[in-house]
């Protein structure tokens, strides 16, 4: 039988794990009904163990509903960073790391060398493919340098210590500080911090958007394979149907909503012939495939077609390319509500404003899917006097909905 242990070798079931406890929440055994009673438990054990202080349970009838909360704005570090202290490791891992921590302190050594060191001051023999390995590794990771002398190459330690680094630049920690509870990547200054043994006691987040830090391994490798202009094959899961599916894209730029912290891949569908987005919680997976050639001509393709997006929806595939116009009119007291107008000057995007009269203010866009704005246009009813979209149904709705309101509160829409 397996032995129960809090690491996890497999990140992303931790995401799916704390999502399963963050987001959805205040699940009962018999939620699971996908998996063994006991992975409930060793699932729960975890979450608890990683995140105990923000672990809240209730009692429905009989039964315990577990859930994770967190106030946001009375918190000084993000509890999800926990998850990425739990990943597992091996006895040789974590062994040869210190071996070969000790073995460089003070040497520049080939591999050769190092294992002869290993064989004589610690009577082990150890596979110099390994130790090649294990040091290819930490010179990406920058724990250790490489210099060629003569037909060798030498390994030593890069000896780059943060708190050295810190001292030296007045406000360096207060920066690291902040950028902890930034996303994306915040974890990484969080990591910093824990090499500082500093803590932060300064930064607060009135809405920060804990939640999305789960996305972070997976936002690196979709910049790679960016910065290196190359294709990805993206394993993805919908949130809706838990349906499986495979999409080979060249990934093209990262877009973040304000309003709720999520992340969106913006891509070209190479089997569609078209840009898509998708959300980046639910990729399991990125695999880099082949370096694009043309490249730039897909991203200059996306910067030509930025403008005509309102979110992040390039529309239904069946009508991509055609933009949906709106146009709106609001009343304005000009005495006493200019900031009406400032506002709408301010969040317009790439539409216009125009004014046509004393009191009245139009505002036009084109843009893929007329849909992504409708929230925005409803934060102005009450001074809405005229509003037309070529999205009939868009157009069907809002008249619906005014309707309603007239047939609720009283009065005549014509």
């Amino acid at each position: 039988m397996a032995v129960y242990s809090e690491l996890i070798k497999n990140f992303e079931k931790i995401r799916e794990y704390v999502r399963d406890f963050y987001i959805f929440g205040f699940h009962t055994r018999e939620s699971f009904d996908a998996k063994s009673k006991r992975t409930y438990d060793n699932e729960r054990r975890r979450i608890e163990s990683w995140l105990s202080d923000h672990v809240h349970t209730s009692l429905e009838g009989h039964k315990k509903k577990v859930s994770v909360q967190v106030d946001s704005g009375n918190i000084f570090q993000n509890p999800l960073y926990q998850c990425y202290r739990s990943k597992t490791f091996t006895d040789n891992d974590i062994r040869l790391h210190f071996i070969l921590m000790d073995a460089l302190e003070d040497n520049a050594m080939s591999v050769s060398e190092i294992a002869d060191y290993i064989s004589a001051n610690y009577g082990m023999i150890i596979d110099v493919q390994i130790i090649r390995i294990k040091l290819k590794e930490y010179v990406k990771e920058g724990l250790v340098s490489e210099v060629k002398s003569g037909r060798n190459i030498l390994y030593t330690k890069t000896n780059c210590y943060a708190d050295d680094i810190v001292s030296q630049y007045k406000g360096l920690g207060d920066m690291i500080k902040f950028f902890s509870e930034e996303n994306p990547f915040g974890v990484v200054g969080s990591f910093i911090m824990d090499k500082l043994g500093a803590k932060n006691n300064i930064f607060v987040r009135k809405h920060a958007y804990m939640v999305h830090t789960l996305d972070d391994e997976i936002l690196i490798d979709i910049m790679g394979a960016m910065e290196q202009k190359k294709a990805v094959l993206l394993s993805c899961v919908s949130r809706k149907n838990d349906k499986k599916h495979e999409i080979t894209a060249v990934v093209l730029k990262i877009h973040c909503s304000v309003q709720t912290g999520r992340n969106y891949l913006i891509m070209y569908f190479t089997k569609q012939k078209r840009l898509m987005s998708v959300r980046v919680d639910s990729i399991v997976k990125v695999t880099p495939l082949d370096v694009v050639a043309d490249y730039d001509t897909y991203y200059r393709y996306y910067e030509d077609n930025r403008r005509f997006l309102w979110g992040t929806s390039f529309g239904k595939a069946r009508k991509y390319g055609q933009k949906e116009h709106i146009h709106m009119e609001i009343a304005v007291d000009e005495a006493k509500e200019m900031y009406v107008v400032k506002r709408l000057e301010r969040e317009k995007r790439s539409g216009t404003v125009t004014k046509k009269s004393d009191g009245l203010y139009a505002f036009d866009i084109d843009i893929f899917d007329a849909n992504e704005a409708f929230p925005w246009i409803k934060t102005f009813i009450g001074r809405i006097v005229a509003f037309e979209t070529t999205n009939e149904e868009l157009q069907d709705k809002f008249d619906s909905d005014i309707a309603r309101l007239y047939e609720i509160y009283g009065g005549a829409y014509e």
